[in-house]
């Protein structure tokens, strides 16, 4: 989990930054804009004391006397003088004489509030009948309004310090909101790397990571078919290798027999019809091979006889060992005659051999007597009929000597029916098992028409005896 760590420690990091760089563009501005005001009122407060001095000192000065007390004088921190219209001090604290301020305001620049030197300073007239006959000047240091600031400086940094710790507190707690689904996606992909494609992850009410659990959950869905399919495609084409190897033993203890029988006798052919029966073999492995890595490619058009030939060349064999037969008939012609039909049809030819081996297993394995296939036009579709003169099909197991074989393809008829069933249906086709009794399976497929599409024969499958 030290990814997601990662990425709570960045998310809770990058969150405090934005909150501190918040606090202080807001902050900073606020405490000059503070001192600015702070200042600004101190001087507000000077001029007033300047002008209550000068309103009280007019009548000394207009007789020629002097104030021994100057109103105010007492305010901690402010120095308050009394300058006569020569600018000397006659009254209060200051310089004995003037300066530049209370000169401009005694040649009469009017009252003024300036910062100089450190200090805060009101200079104001005292206006007489007619002239101006002195000038108050109060004064107070600027650091004074300062430190009077700093419990309200002191204040602002810590309600800062409150909002960063706030906004720490708040971003870990939507840092493991949002981690804690990404820890689980992260566990999850781990048990669905080790084969457990039932995780599904938890809801976790954010929209993106829910998405992302989502598209999670499908991949996990969608590997666990995959993988369910293959493994019973796997399962049922296992079974489909046995018949060809069946019947290369079979041809191999044939040939042991005759030459166990009669010394010296020619197993050249039967030795060849092994090694054809090995081919055979070979080539059913890799078609298997091929249909289990890409279900319903290689769609073309396919010779239905000459894959009827192949097929039955395999169980013929087979059913004659146990005293059966094996009839091919295409249109009511034989399918060793000249002339007789072969109708093409759409789709992959390993698939269609594939659906009728199981066919012919189904009947050779459950069935009895003679085994009959027949292939006939219907529609848009072609039909291949497999039936024996064993008994139907019901709601029991597949089984042989008169006992109940199951109804349907979808109930598992075999151990290669239900592989028959979804390859048929992956070649566009259908696989149809009759309730009649002696059993007809039928297998249709779509009719080459020249465009290598093929028809729809789902729809011929309703009006088909079959």
């Amino acid at each position: 989990m030290r990814g997601t760590a990662r990425v709570r420690t960045r998310i809770v990091s990058l969150s405090v930054a934005i909150a501190a760089i918040a606090v202080t563009l807001f902050g900073v501005p606020l405490a000059l804009g503070l001192a600015r005001y702070a200042v600004a009122d101190e001087g507000v407060a000077l001029q007033r004391l300047a002008d209550l001095t000068a309103a009280a000192v007019l009548t000394d000065l207009a007789h020629d006397r002097i104030p021994a007390v100057l109103p105010g004088s007492g305010t901690p921190g402010t120095t308050l003088g009394l300058f006569d219209d020569d600018g000397l001090l006659v009254a209060g604290d200051g310089t004995p004489t003037g300066d530049e301020h209370v000169a401009a305001v005694l040649a009469g620049a009017g009252p003024q509030v300036v910062e100089s030197g450190g200090d805060l300073i009101a200079t104001v007239p005292v206006l007489g009948e007619h002239e101006i006959v002195g000038a108050v000047r109060a004064s107070h240091p600027v650091s004074a309004v300062y430190t009077a600031l700093v419990p309200l400086w002191l204040g602002m940094l810590g309600l800062a310090a409150l909002v960063l710790a706030a906004a720490w507190v708040i971003a870990r707690r939507q840092a493991r909101r949002l981690a804690r689904p990404l820890e689980e996606l992260a566990v999850l992909a781990d048990r669905l790397g080790d084969g457990d494609f039932g995780v599904r992850p938890r809801r976790a009410g954010l929209a993106e990571v829910d998405a992302l659990g989502a598209a999670f959950a499908g991949t996990a869905a969608r590997l666990d078919d995959l993988l369910a399919r293959e493994r019973a495609f796997s399962a049922e084409a296992s079974h489909q290798l046995r018949t060809p190897l069946a019947a290369l033993r079979l041809r191999l203890e044939n040939a042991r027999a005759d030459a166990g029988a009669r010394p010296g006798a020619d197993v050249g052919p039967a030795l060849d019809a092994a090694v054809v029966e090995t081919e055979r073999l070979t080539r059913t492995v890799e078609e298997l091979l091929d249909l289990a890595r890409s279900r319903g490619g290689g769609h073309g058009p396919v010779d239905l006889h000459a894959v009827l030939d192949e097929v039955a060349e395999t169980y013929r064999p087979r059913l004659v060992a146990e005293g059966r037969s094996l009839e091919v008939e295409l249109d009511g012609a034989g399918a060793d005659e000249p002339g007789g039909a072969e109708p093409a049809v759409v789709g992959s030819r390993a698939a269609i051999g594939q659906v009728l081996a199981v066919l012919l297993d189904n009947a050779l394995r459950h069935g009895g007597g003679a085994v009959r296939v027949g292939v006939r036009e219907v529609g848009d579709a072609v039909a291949v009929d497999v039936g024996d003169e064993g008994p139907g099909f019901t709601d029991g197991r597949p089984e042989r000597n008169g006992r109940p074989r199951t109804e349907t393809p979808a109930d598992g008829i075999g151990l290669g029916l239900p592989l028959a069933t979804r390859l048929a249906e992956d070649q566009g086709g259908r696989l149809v098992v009759s309730r009649e009794s002696p059993p007809v399976m039928t297998l249709f497929l779509p009719l080459d028409d020249g465009s290598g599409e093929g028809g729809d024969p789902t729809d011929e499958v309703s009006r088909s005896p079959g």
